[in-house]
């Protein structure tokens, strides 16, 4: 029997996320849970719980905007991408779609005087469904051309 490959496994520490058609940069994303209860089985219950996203506060309040638009009625979902790398600006190994998301929670970030830390701010994203997606295929070298070509 031949000896089989271990699998690669794969780090956390290297990510994309991408809302809407843009690429943000975040420091963490929560975990992505799907489960399912069936304390009642004629009945189950799917849940999805939600998905936090965390990053250094800048200038930019788009996050904050997008919370506010949606608090005020206006139901602006997005889709969510949040895309494993396999290394520093490396190629996708993972990813997952969040379909419909709208922005549940925005916090700033606390504040204290003694400290000399950075501020974050977190966005909470509810959503419709949790998608694996493929990832892109890798491409092979071409093949050497024939006589001919």
């Amino acid at each position: 029997m031949p000896p089989r490959d271990a699998e690669v496994l794969l780090g956390t520490s290297h990510f994309r996320v991408q809302i809407g058609r843009e690429e943000i940069g975040f420091s963490d994303v929560s975990r992505l849970t799907s489960e399912t209860d069936l304390t009642e089985p004629d009945h189950p219950r799917n849940r999805l719980e939600t998905v936090v996203l965390r990053r250094a506060l800048g200038r930019s309040h788009e996050l904050y905007d997008w919370r506010k638009r949606f608090a005020d009625g206006r139901d602006e979902r997005r889709s969510v991408t949040i895309s494993q790398l396999d290394g520093p600006g490396g190629r996708v190994v993972n990813a997952w779609r969040l379909v419909r998301a709208w922005p549940r929670r925005w916090s700033g970030p606390a504040f204290d005087a003694a400290g000399t830390g950075l501020g974050y701010e977190e966005l909470e994203l509810a959503f419709d469904d949790l998608l694996w997606l493929e990832p892109p295929r890798r491409r092979t070298p071409r093949t050497e051309r024939t006589q001919g070509d």
